[in-house]
């Protein structure tokens, strides 16, 4: 074919694309139908993915455009070549305006002039947008039955996915510029471009998007819970429809949590506005508890400063006094606890499933809580105090001038569910509260007043515990002797987010506590026993 349409190949980019999609997708078809010709397909896949522009310098690489309006198709096959070719093909197809400019010397940079920089900028820009609305008509979009809208969105898939992949072959400025058309793109409910819109938004989110979007992400989040529910038929959609089902699974499988973990906080406070502003009937309830399950098994690290308001949350959906919607989460529910108490140690369940202890994984020393709840009733039963002990923050201060830190590393309800006991990585002590079933019978569902533990055990540091491996470096490290000077200036230079970014990444979720009996527990840490330690 190479050499029946020579100036084809070399004059059209939209003819190599189709041309190569073509003999791709079908190499990868006769792969799977048949073994024996298997060899022969690879290599004919290969050859035009990635020999072709090898062995042919001159060949035009195929239109980036024309290959991602393929990116849905209904053929797997198909789909996967498109996608193959637009790696193999976009470091040597970025469109011009798109392409990051060669590097200029130093000397260049330093004596360039402060206004010329700033209208390079704005030429930049707007070269960009012309770009990526350009509404002229493209003679392949008569070759897949397509419009000159969807010319348009094929230039933002096109941007987008270059900004996520390929960072550093593109401006700088095309990822600020971009995003706002992207979500228009995926709010468009384009059958053909919008799901890959989503996916893009979720690829990039963490890396890119979240930094461009800054606060607006939270208002980002209740859109895509409102388009969730309109393509579920709350407000008269067709549920059953093939683009509603694709463009569902893309905004509730892959957009949906990505935007959780990148904002753990304002997603949260979304969610909780709808349990009150919308119908209980309605599916965000559903959809945000499997966000939430997501979160959970992807980052749960993340969720560590906010225990507290996702199991009150969760609490709220399995609400008896609405049945309505307890009927329709109450499954769903009961998993997304039972995952969270099985990632992370702070959160635990007894096993008759009628009580749940909820430590703060992070936060003041000082005020350190942890909340019970009855599962039937789905209320606060008690606030156990586990706050450090008196003297300890003087204990602390030389390695940090701040009270916020790890607080609860592990929990867990005795055999018998009448007891808690709680383990502190941050001053290695061990809590055990001893709540015989008349304490538990005669509490007030409004007391607040917290409970004092009925025994505290000090945990004896273990080899690994210092970088060290030595005792001395361990108390050393303890009372900031040292290099005390040195930690103190890294902790005053640090902000309050980047040190609870910092928290959160050393947070170590491994701790485990395990039952010996009725009176005695075992410590854990990455399946390594600590020690077992008798609470009677």
């Amino acid at each position: 074919m190479l050499y029946i349409e020579p100036r084809l190949w070399r004059s059209s980019p939209e003819f190599c694309a189709m041309r190569s999609l073509t003999m791709v997708s079908l190499a990868q078809h006769m792969i799977s139908l048949s073994r024996s010709c298997a060899n022969a397909s690879s290599a004919l896949a290969a050859f035009y993915t990635r020999n072709f522009a090898e062995k042919v310098p001159d060949v035009k690489p195929p239109l980036l455009q024309l290959l991602v309006s393929f990116w849905q198709h209904p053929c797997e096959h198909v789909r996967m070549a498109a996608r193959s070719l637009f790696h193999c093909a976009a470091p040597r197809a970025i469109p011009q305006p798109l392409a990051a400019p060669r590097k200029k010397n130093l000397s260049q940079e330093i004596t360039s002039p402060t206004a010329k920089q700033s209208t390079d900028k704005e030429l930049e820009a707007s070269s960009i947008i012309t770009w990526l609305d350009a509404f002229e008509d493209q003679d392949w979009i008569s070759w897949i039955n397509a419009t000159t809208q969807d010319s348009m969105a094929s230039n933002i898939i096109v941007a987008a996915a270059l900004v996520v992949w390929y960072p550093s072959i593109v401006k700088d400025t095309l990822a600020s510029i971009v995003v706002n058309h992207l979500i228009k793109l995926l709010m468009s409910m384009n059958d053909r471009y919008s799901p890959t819109a989503a996916e893009l938004l979720a690829e990039g989110m963490d890396q890119v998007w979240k930094n461009c979007l800054g606060q607006e992400i939270t208002h980002f989040i209740g859109d895509v819970l409102f388009q969730i529910e309109c393509l579920s038929g709350s407000h008269g959609g067709n549920p059953s429809s093939v683009q509603s089902v694709t463009m569902r699974d893309a905004l509730i499988g892959v957009l949906l949590p990505s935007l959780a973990m990148a904002d753990v906080e304002g997603f949260l406070g979304v969610v909780e506005g709808q349990i009150w502003g919308t119908a209980s009937d309605s599916p965000v309830h559903l959809v945000s508890l499997k966000a939430i399950i997501r979160v959970v098994r992807g980052s749960p690290k993340l969720l560590a400063p906010y225990l507290e308001k996702v199991v009150s949350y969760i609490l709220h959906t399995m609400d008896p006094t609405n049945l309505v919607m307890r009927k329709a989460c109450v499954a769903t529910s009961v998993i997304a606890l039972r995952e969270i108490a099985r990632v992370v140690p702070m959160v635990s369940l007894n096993e008759s499933m009628t009580r749940l202890a909820v430590g703060d994984a992070i936060g003041d020393v000082s005020k350190t809580t942890i909340h019970v709840y009855d599962m039937e009733s789905v209320t606060k039963i008690r606030i156990l105090d586990a706050s450090a002990p008196p003297g300890f923050p003087v204990l602390l201060e030389g390695a940090s001038n701040t009270k916020v830190a790890t607080a609860i590393s592990a929990l867990s309800f005795s055999p018998d569910g009448e007891g808690l006991v709680a383990f502190s990585e941050n001053g290695l002590m061990i809590r055990w509260w001893s709540l015989g079933s008349a304490w538990w019978e005669r509490l007030s569902t409004k007391s607040v007043v917290p409970v004092q533990c009925t025994k505290l055990i000090f945990v004896p540091p273990w080899e690994s515990f210092s970088p060290n491996s030595s005792r001395l470096s361990i108390m050393n490290s303890i009372l900031g002797h040292d290099k005390r000077s040195n930690q103190e200036d890294k902790t005053c230079e640090l902000s309050e987010a980047d040190h609870m970014r910092l928290l959160i990444h050393n947070l170590d979720l491994s701790y485990r506590l395990q039952w010996v009996g009725a009176r005695a527990v075992k410590l854990t840490r990455h399946g390594q026993d600590l020690g077992t330690f008798q609470l009677s």
